[in-house]
């Protein structure tokens, strides 16, 4: 769970998962902890590579906070990332899905994104319009990868543009 607030997506399962959330603000970090428990949680952001001192700018109480800069943040911090693969890497075992919500980062994640793509049979991504000053959104950037990686897209919602992916090659 990429981008995991307060554990709000890890909230909605009805039964025991094995779940790891990756929540870069300190402050809301704090949230997940509280409400996620026995679980693997993460205090970095995940990016394109591995950085000891990212810049990160806040803006917690609209979940809008991101490593891309953008209008009106709160306070700007540093912040260690990591990448996907690494994390994968951690977990050793195929992945059923895959939650990115990243603010507009979802293509330096998809980036960092390249051994371990194989291993993962959904990708949830949210491409809304959230990356940067002018507010773009990641949609072409990112279903172009993923489908060039031998992703389908299953399902798509409008309302806050968000794309479900199926690996075709697990079944």
């Amino acid at each position: 769970d990429i981008g995991a607030n307060n554990g709000d997506f890890y909230l909605c399962f009805d039964k025991k998962i094995e779940y790891y959330g990756i929540e870069p603000s300190p402050t809301v970090f704090l949230n997940l902890e509280y409400n996620v428990k026995n679980q693997n949680l993460i205090n970095k952001g995940v990016w394109s590579s591995s950085i000891k001192e990212i810049e990160f700018f806040l803006k917690d109480e609209s979940g809008d906070s991101s490593i891309i800069p953008i209008n009106n943040f709160i306070k700007k911090i540093k912040i260690e990332t990591t990448t996907l693969d690494e994390i994968i890497d951690k977990i050793n075992k195929p992945i059923k899905l895959i939650k990115i919500e990243a603010e507009g980062a979802e293509p330096e994640i998809l980036e960092g994104f390249k051994k371990n793509l194989s291993n993962v049979k959904y990708i949830s991504i949210d491409c809304g319009f959230e990356r940067g000053i002018e507010r773009s959104s990641t949609i072409t950037e990112c279903s172009n990868y993923l489908i060039n990686n031998n992703f389908e897209m299953m399902d798509f919602k409008n309302s806050r543009v968000v794309l479900l992916f199926k690996n075709k090659n697990i079944s």
